[in-house]
């Protein structure tokens, strides 16, 4: 008998393992500032029974096997369970992230064509005014009471029975449909299989050590799931996971030691606001074990302020590096960062992602272009030290885009039965296999003479006391001859409006970029606060903005 690869066998599994254990818990909305946090909560099995339950529900209500769902849920314990009841049935949830902006989520859901969406009531009513995008959905599911006409109550429909078991999938089965946040262009749908799924939760339990005991608690409601299926308790943070760079520390902390969290995922920008509050009001992750800070590049500096002194003896920070497309490729422990490559980073090498995590998966350095490549080939691939665009290939590189050829073409190579994925990222090996990441290749700027990549020539400007983080921009009509600017985010916004003082920290800048040869070639300095960032982790600068403002502060 085939074995069922089903990513819903995973809980089942669990709720036979552990049936007692937490699966999920949530916080409960607080009357009084002062009051007693109180929580909701289900262990495996009656997450098991629920989604079952949901299952049921979903299948009788004309929900099938390959049918696309769209999913209008905020993250706790009725996602969780929608999710799974929706993978028990074989059905595809459709997973979009609401942060993004009305544009881009309709976009999404009108090239989503789903037939189903099951949301809360507030989802139902947007549904209604944006009819056009909306307008394959047939099958209209909701968690809460909603008066609009065709759309049925999950409660109402849910029965009483007992175990809905998971169909039959294999490999190559779609388990979902997860779009890109869109923060490098049109959002994407990303198809992933249950082998991917399943893949990418082997590697993380083996690769961060992950048991039974632990209790997670993810910034990126995705990761729920995950943690569940790995056997671990989720706890979903008192915060809006749309904008993590706004959460509330005092109460995300406060969660956290009330469950004692020991595994938490969070982007760079989510976690320096916890450490700003942990500095400030003198407190520890005292349960913590293991940070997961994922979304873009993580300085130096935020490892340092964690490692002396938020965390307990013997924590650390993992630092995965990935895409939508393909997650985990190569992870870094925060105590290898401070040991071995922050001074390199901090002097112009770029950032090391440390080595590929799986010797199933082959990551590889191509030469750059910016034109698609329609079949591999060995001659794509440059020699130890050399920048290029980071490719991999194997069970964890997603194969295609959904309905985007145009997306599959550029950003897809053919190798006879493999499919390598292009990670739009520049980076090199070195000599010890340590790969390094020197920024996104539409970012590059290319001068006359030379091609400067973001990354290592920002963290060297990074370092600067004053500076809270910068963005190398090219600007300039001519593609293959920009003109070099630093814009800077001062750590002091009152600078802004204190010439003497952005004048001295300009020429304090430029005075480093004359001192060397790699950054020699910038000319203006542009002093501007609150990047723009993007919408999943707030963490990735958006350059390209940054690049038109500067064209105009330049005129």
């Amino acid at each position: 008998m085939s074995h069922n690869v089903n990513i819903a066998c995973r809980l089942e599994s669990q709720a036979a393992e552990q049936a007692h254990r937490r699966a999920v818990v949530e916080p409960c909305a607080s009357k009084a500032q002062n009051s007693s946090r109180t929580y909701r909560q289900l262990t495996f099995l009656q997450l098991e029974e629920l989604a079952s339950s949901y299952a049921d529900a979903f299948s009788r209500s004309g929900i099938d096997k390959g049918m696309r769902v769209l999913i209008g849920l905020q993250p706790g314990v009725d996602l969780c369970a929608v999710s799974f009841g929706l993978f028990k049935l074989g059905a595809i949830p459709v997973f979009i992230d609401p942060g993004m902006g009305k544009t881009h989520l309709l976009n999404c859901v009108t090239k989503a064509q789903a037939t189903a969406l099951v949301g809360f009531p507030k989802v139902f009513v947007a549904a209604l005014l944006n009819a056009q995008a909306f307008k394959s959905v047939k099958i209209k599911i909701s968690v809460g009471v909603c008066w609009l006409p065709g759309v049925n109550n999950l409660h109402k429909l849910k029965k009483r029975r007992g175990f809905f078991p998971a169909v039959e999938l294999n490999d190559d089965d779609i388990a979902a449909l997860l779009f890109t946040s869109g923060s490098t262009g049109p959002a994407k749908g990303v198809v992933y299989t249950q082998k991917i799924f399943n893949f990418q939760i082997d590697v993380i339990k083996d690769q961060y050590g992950v048991t039974k005991d632990d209790v997670d608690m993810s910034v990126f409601p995705l990761f729920a799931l995950f943690a569940i299926s790995m056997g671990m308790t989720t706890v979903i943070p008192d915060m809006d996971t749309s904008c993590p760079a706004a959460a509330k520390p005092k109460r995300v902390l406060r969660v956290m030691e009330d469950q004692g969290v020991t595994f938490s995922f969070g982007s760079p920008a989510f976690w320096k606001v916890m450490a700003d509050y942990c500095e400030k009001k003198n407190k520890k992750l005292i349960s913590v074990r293991a940070l997961v800070m994922a979304g873009c590049s993580v300085e130096p500096a935020l490892h340092r302020r964690f490692l002396n002194g938020i965390l307990p003896e013997g924590a650390d920070i993992f630092v995965p590096y990935g895409a939508t497309e393909s997650l985990p490729l190569c992870s870094m422990k925060g105590t290898d960062v401070i040991g071995f490559s922050a001074s390199r980073s901090e002097n112009g090498a770029g950032t090391c992602v440390g080595k590929v995590m799986s010797d199933d998966v082959t990551v590889k350095v191509i030469r750059i272009t910016d034109e698609a490549i329609a079949n591999w080939d060995e001659s794509l691939e440059l020699q130890t030290g050399e920048i290029g665009e980071i490719v991999n290939c194997g069970p964890i590189t997603t194969r295609e885009y959904y309905d985007a050829p145009e997306a599959n073409e550029k950003s897809k190579i053919i190798d006879g039965e493999k499919v390598w994925h292009r990670m739009g990222d520049l980076g090199y090996f070195d000599e010890e296999g340590y790969l390094w990441f020197c920024g996104r290749k539409n970012e590059r700027v290319q001068t006359v003479d030379k091609m400067l990549c973001t990354d290592p020539l920002e963290n060297i400007f990074n370092t600067h006391e004053e500076v809270m983080r910068s963005a190398l921009v090219g600007v300039g009509a001519d593609v293959n001859a920009e003109k070099v600017v630093l814009v800077v985010e001062p750590q002091d916004t009152g600078l802004l409006n204190d010439e003497p003082a952005r004048n001295a920290l300009i020429q304090d800048l430029l005075k480093l970029a004359d001192s060397r040869d790699d950054c020699c070639l910038i000319t203006d300095v542009l002093v501007r606060s609150n990047f723009p960032v993007d919408v999943r982790h707030n963490a990735k600068i958006k350059r390209d903005i940054l690049r038109d403002w500067a064209q105009a502060e330049l005129a």
